[in-house]
């Protein structure tokens, strides 16, 4: 059994889940914090959302990117164990990929490049071998800094990460993990470590840990409209129902398809925000945002872009065309009242 309590908090978007965490962190001022996530534009809502509640990030919560805590917190302290040498970590490279020919054991053409840079493939595989190496004296020093750690957008965590993971779940820190597998639109790297435990797969990786953490299921959703619930809740027929807790009417709620041709009408009308696959994605000229960058924002309106598998899917309803129903999750459930896609005059179902 573990030796703090443990929680996985598997919810729908909408359901409050960063702010389960936030709040927590800030409860008990006592406890040393650390609330940690993937990307970049994560961090900063929470920052910000700290911000709104408590005036300031107070000094016993600390906020990282997970890359930032696995360097700052693990890897560099004890690279000397794994490495051999003292001061050779210097940061990340994201974008960047090792050699196909580099061997595992072959520690600095594997993990770094010419210049000191982690591989960002291997930031999570080092962090646990320096744990091993040094005896666990990683987690004893995790241990020694704070009494909580909580790990948002837990579905973008794969590979050697869910291996760090579990070594956080047996330790004597209160670990708490949210996240959404309907929401997997990125991956801390591109391993095939866990393979398995991918997207949909992270229910598994969780339900194989009951002795280690206690799984809890939201299904309630504070932002989205309930026919934009159903509506998203079709993608992934294997997952409970979500239940909306909006029940504000505006007259115009819902999931719809708005011809080309009335854009200009639609965005004057409704002003939403818009999403689209990627930066090359026609928008119009309309200024948007990515999809994936979306994800933890709430919009009252959006308006999609939709790739072309999106559009298939909106003509046929078989999911099997779908290559990444995930993104298509995300843009949906971004919407409050209403959330539309722009198709052919022929497809349209909204008249302005």
């Amino acid at each position: 059994m573990p030796s703090a309590p443990n929680r996985a908090v598997i919810a729908a978007a909408g359901s409050r889940k960063t702010q389960l965490i936030i709040e927590a962190a800030l409860a008990d001022p006592g406890r040393r914090a650390l609330i940690t996530t993937y990307t970049q534009e994560n961090l900063a809502q929470i920052r910000r959302r700290i911000i709104e509640i408590n005036g300031v990030v107070p000094g016993h919560v600390t906020t990282t990117t997970w890359f930032s805590f696995l360097i700052h917190q693990a890897a560099r302290p004890f690279q000397s164990c794994v490495s051999g040498r003292i001061d050779y970590i210097r940061s990340l490279n994201f974008d960047g990929s090792r050699s196909r020919f580099a061997r595992r054991d072959n520690i600095l053409a594997y993990y770094f490049d010419r210049h000191g840079d982690m591989y960002r493939d291997g930031v999570a595989d080092f962090a646990c071998r320096a744990d091993d190496a040094s005896t666990g004296a990683v987690i004893r020093r995790l241990e020694a800094m704070y009494d909580d750690i909580y790990i948002d957008e837990f579905q973008d965590l794969v590979g050697y990460d869910l291996d760090f993971v579990d070594k956080l779940f047996t330790s004597a820190l209160g670990v708490t993990v949210v996240g959404d597998p309907r929401q997997h639109t990125f991956a801390t790297n591109n391993g095939t470590r866990n393979k398995k435990y991918r997207g949909a797969g992270i229910m598994n990786w969780i339900n194989e840990r009951q002795r280690t953490c206690e799984l809890q299921m939201r299904a309630d959703s504070w932002r989205c409209h309930q026919t934009i619930c159903d509506w998203a809740d079709r993608l992934y027929p294997d997952m409970p129902g979500t239940t909306s807790r909006n029940l504000t009417v505006t007259g115009h709620d819902g999931v719809f398809q708005v011809a080309e041709e009335d854009i200009p009408a639609y965005v004057g009308k409704y002003s939403p925000t818009v999403l689209r696959d990627r930066v090359t994605t026609p928008t119009l000229g309309l200024p948007a945002m990515n999809i994936g960058l979306s994800k933890g924002s709430t919009f009252d309106r959006v308006l999609i872009f939709p790739t072309q598998p999106m559009l298939k899917y909106l003509r046929t309803a078989d999911l099997s065309t779908l290559r990444a129903p995930d993104r298509l999750y995300v843009a949906v459930t971004r919407a409050r009242h209403s959330a539309a896609f722009v198709v052919n005059r022929c497809e349209a179902d909204y008249v302005p």
